[in-house]
């Protein structure tokens, strides 16, 4: 009972300390700038019936909004309580994963606690915008730390437990669990070993089909169903590349696929090193999990770019790229925990240094650039790092030496942001767009309509979307949804070129004011003097679209900034 009330404190300390410092976590700075208009407006239809966003929500092969809706009202609490307390719990699942997984190995607590806090610092996927620990609190993140949490369940002989986990994260996002369920059947197919351990687990997935299949036929206020077997036709093609072109593999694979080749080569070095350690569900997994992620890449080039299917970017199998980097690195981990216990300092430095510099550059090879002083920055971090870790690991015969490598983590917690120069978000000062947000809630219809018109790319116009319950004409995250609905990404173009595409000027503006349009938010900088805001900060101004028609002719004589 004290082993497992001190491995629960050290998973909660680890989960806190990741969550609040590094790698960190956002909200309302990426895809939850869509997710909270949805879940606002499956919770209360009345809300934002005039943004394309909501009323097209690609929640419907999902739990997501079903839990979300449930834990609002049960709780009482708002949704950004609801993700954020989701987001947490399932972190700690990752992360209980992963020291499973180390565990199964035949490392000890300590050292697999280590290991689990190393990778959990996560890892950016510039080319398929992946996230090894996401940063927000949405279903593929969600989806994905309990699939880790399956796979370490799975090779500590418990399937059934497994199966309920990698089910549960099936319901939140089936494609993140997709290749932890492959790899079962193929277990079951050519292992004849493991199929009494592999059956009870695939009982749970023929349960989480069927539940979702049912749940996803009581969707309510669906104005267009998700074609998950549709076709992508030339102009949502077009589309596509401009707003989401990492879903398109052709441009970045090029560039960046020498990398993950390299990260699975050292992966599969390491698991070399390492294979007598590793049980027989452990070496399924450490081979097969990182080919799967390999092949996510001629997989969505395939089902995307030569057969054109709305499937593959819906489920951007590229993306599988995470569980190549996340076994690679933990191997690469413990080959150097195996190096340090032989004392072999050196070798056990080097297979520590991926560990600690894939979460600050995952394109690895980059880092040749010496004259680069970012990457220097990284160098002599992740050098630093890991040589402190392979010399603790080496001495690791008095207990104080093995709790000193415990602060390993903690010190790449602050040393990767601080020393190594690594910004994984951009910080982004709500304040301003808060305030507009409140005053609109307060003061305007429900069913009112505001535009942005010299917000650009900015993710602010996004913030007030969610911040205010009030619709949007258009913004530039909200062209995401181009992955999900045709209509959606086509109404989308026309409105972004129309009104935000190129540099605002106030001959633009007027020739904006015919649309639907109830309110106008303007950058000070962009004040009209000839037309009085009706709500205004240091920041914005706000113009209701009437006062903007009656001054028309004054506003085209105004300044034109």
């Amino acid at each position: 009972m004290r082993r497992f009330l001190l491995l629960c404190l050290g998973i909660a300390a680890i989960t806190w300390l990741e969550f609040r410092f590094f790698p960190g976590h956002t909200y309302l700075q990426s895809d939850t700038q869509i997710y909270l208009p949805i879940l606002e407006r499956i919770d209360t239809p009345n809300y934002l019936s005039r943004d394309p966003i909501a009323t097209h929500p690609h929640v419907s092969y999902t739990i997501y909004d079903e839990v979300a809706v449930f834990l609002h009202h049960a709780g009482n609490w708002d949704f950004k309580r609801v993700l954020i307390a989701q987001q947490v719990v399932f972190r700690a699942a990752e992360i209980l994963g992963v020291f499973l997984i180390a565990e199964a190995a035949g490392f000890g607590v300590l050292y697999s606690l280590v290991l689990a806090a190393l990778i959990n610092l996560g890892a950016t996927l510039l080319g398929p915008a992946a996230l090894l620990v996401g940063y927000e609190p949405i279903p593929r993140a969600f989806a994905f730390g309990l699939t880790i949490l399956a796979v370490g369940l799975f090779v500590r002989d418990k399937p059934l437990l497994a199966g309920l986990a990698a089910g549960l994260g099936f319901l939140y996002q089936a494609a993140a669990t997709g290749p932890f369920w492959a790899l079962l059947i193929l277990m079951a197919i050519f292992d004849h070993r493991a199929r009494s351990r592999v059956k009870p687990a695939l009982v749970t997935l023929l349960v989480a089909i069927l539940l979702l299949a049912n749940m996803a036929q009581l969707q309510p206020d669906v104005v267009e169903s998700q074609h998950l077997f549709g076709r992508i036709s030339p102009e949502l093609a077009a589309i596509q590349l401009l707003r989401t072109r990492y879903v398109w593999v052709s441009t970045w694979a090029a560039a960046a696929i020498w990398n993950y080749l390299f990260i699975w080569v050292c992966g599969i070095w390491a698991t070399a090193r390492i294979w007598p350690r590793l049980n027989r569900p452990l070496r399924w997994f450490f081979i097969g999990m990182p080919l799967i992620g390999l092949a996510g890449v001629p997989c969505a080039y395939l089902l995307l770019e030569r057969m054109r299917l709305m499937f593959a970017s819906e489920e951007q199998p590229a993306r599988a790229l995470l569980l190549t980097v996340l076994f690679a690195s933990l191997a690469c981990g413990m080959a150097g925990i195996a190096a340090a216990s032989r004392r072999r300092l050196v070798e056990a430095w080097l297979w520590f240094f991926p560990v600690m510099v894939l979460p600050m550059k995952v394109r690895i090879l980059d880092l040749a650039h010496l004259p680069n002083i970012s990457n220097l920055r990284i160098l002599l971090v992740a050098v630093g790092l890991s040589g402190v870790l392979a010399l603790l690991f080496a001495r690791s015969s008095r207990r104080e030496v093995k709790l000193a490598a415990l602060l390993v983590p903690l010190c790449a917690i602050f040393a990767m942001p601080f020393l190594g120069g690594v910004q994984n978000y951009p910080y982004i000062d709500k304040g301003p767009i808060t305030q507009v947000a409140d005053w609109a809630r307060r003061n305007t219809w429900g069913s009112s309509m505001f535009l942005f018109p010299d917000a650009g790319h900015a993710l602010y116009p996004g913030i007030f979307r969610a911040e205010s319950r009030r619709a949007l004409w258009v913004d530039w995250m909200g062209g995401t949804q181009a992955n999900f609905f045709e209509s959606v990404g086509v109404e989308w173009l026309v409105r972004w070129r129309q009104a935000m595409e190129g540099a605002f000027s106030v001959v633009r503006l007027d020739a904006l004011l015919p649309l639907p349009i109830d309110y106008y938010v303007l950058k000070r900088e962009h004040r009209l003097p000839s037309v009085k805001p009706v709500y205004e900060n240091p920041e914005f101004v706000v113009y209701d679209a009437q006062d903007l028609r009656n001054a028309s002719t004054s506003l085209r004589l105004g300044t034109d900034n």
